[in-house]
């Protein structure tokens, strides 16, 4: 039996979307492998890099509150007598904490005028309260004599 021209057109069209397809396919399935190829299985390149850089330290949960200190005792500093009885937020762009500073009441330890004050933290490791005294020294900066967290 001879084939009409149309039903050779048709098969002659389906030939070329296979060739297509082939085209397009073959080079994805030779790039695939090599994605993979660091490991000895597929599950290896799943696996997570233990690679440790000397770039970026983190830092410890010491070090964060030890550095939030500083931020508070400067905000405690640098208050004025009229603005004591407002309560006063601070920020740590290093740990990313912040908190509201309040409760302020005065007192002094023998010649030094000192600030008594709760704080709130909010860091990465939750919500916590603090209490804390900053007292002045002769050259008119401010030393965090105390700060303590209250509860548990």
């Amino acid at each position: 039996m001879a084939m009409d021209l149309t039903e050779a057109d048709r098969c002659e069209k389906g030939w070329t979307a296979r060739r297509v397809l082939l085209a397009l396919a073959l080079p994805i399935c030779l790039a695939l492998p090599g994605c993979m190829s660091s490991g000895s299985s597929p599950v290896s390149a799943l696996s997570v890099d233990k690679i440790t850089t000397a770039a970026i330290t983190p830092l410890s949960a010491d070090s964060e509150i030890m550095s939030d200190e500083i931020v508070i005792r400067e905000r405690v500093g640098d208050l004025k007598e009229g603005q004591m009885s407002d309560p006063l937020p601070w920020s740590n762009v290093l740990t990313g904490s912040a908190g509201v500073i309040s409760n302020f009441s005065t007192s002094t330890d023998g010649a030094k005028s000192c600030r008594v004050f709760e704080t709130t933290r909010h860091g990465f490791d939750g919500v916590a309260l603090f209490n804390g005294r900053a007292c002045m020294r002769p050259d008119g900066g401010w030393d965090l004599v105390e700060f303590d967290r209250t509860g548990s």
